[in-house]
């Protein structure tokens, strides 16, 4: 089991070849990306503090341990919107379902490629994961912990209007979709956060690969 206890060994560098990571990303946050200017605007200040952020590692080695199939999401918050970028504190969760050298090296790629977009890790959580992609639609849950449903603008319409998407992704993406999510819901005791925010258009969706690092 991977936890708080054991964050200064997973986090320390191990040495050995490392390729960059591609595959399939989201992130949600508590506040929407897509919208007025109005509303944009009356958010700002007090939301749009917290994310769920979600990867599906589609290829890639990290400290000479293969990658390629392995889910991480990450929490992350901070006193403020998270594009002041006043410091953060985030929890990480790797699928249980991966062995314990995988998990740990995905555990630091994570933090040491972005850690602009993690701050100060407080926790990382070894639990069963789930992160999935089909077509438009975004999945990820985490029992006891996080839950995310839902699927990128049938309409396109955050490429029609791009003037109401007042975000960019905390990752970067190959290309971005906005999401519109049917169910958005975190309980995260460690960062003393807990939300629910369904039916916004509060979501990034896209592939991600080839360059490290984050916002």
């Amino acid at each position: 089991m991977l936890h708080s206890a054991l964050l200064i060994p997973l986090l320390a560098p191990v040495g050995g070849e490392s390729v960059p990571c591609a595959g399939l990303f989201v992130e949600a946050r508590t506040a929407s990306v897509f919208a007025g200017a109005c509303h944009y605007n009356s958010e700002f200040v007090t939301g749009g503090r917290d994310a769920l952020c979600a990867w599906r590692i589609e290829s890639g080695v990290f400290d000479g341990v293969d990658l390629a199939g392995v889910a991480i999401a990450l929490v992350v918050t901070s006193d403020e919107n998270l594009d002041m970028q006043a410091p953060r504190r985030s929890t990480i969760h790797v699928d249980a379902a991966v062995a314990t050298q995988r998990a740990a090296a995905a555990v630091r790629w994570l933090a040491t490629t972005r850690p602009s977009l993690v701050g100060e890790v407080v926790g990382v959580r070894s639990t069963p994961l789930h992160v999935a992609f089909e077509g438009d639609a975004y999945s990820v849950r985490a029992s006891g912990s996080f839950e995310l449903e839902g699927r990128a603008l049938p309409d396109r319409a955050c490429c029609a209007m791009p003037q109401n998407v007042w975000y960019a992704p905390l990752e970067h993406l190959e290309s971005r979709l906005v999401g519109l999510d049917d169910t958005f819901a975190v309980e995260a005791p460690e960062l003393g956060r807990a939300w629910s925010r369904p039916s916004e258009n509060a979501a990034f969706v896209g592939r991600f690969g080839g360059r490290f690092g984050g916002r």
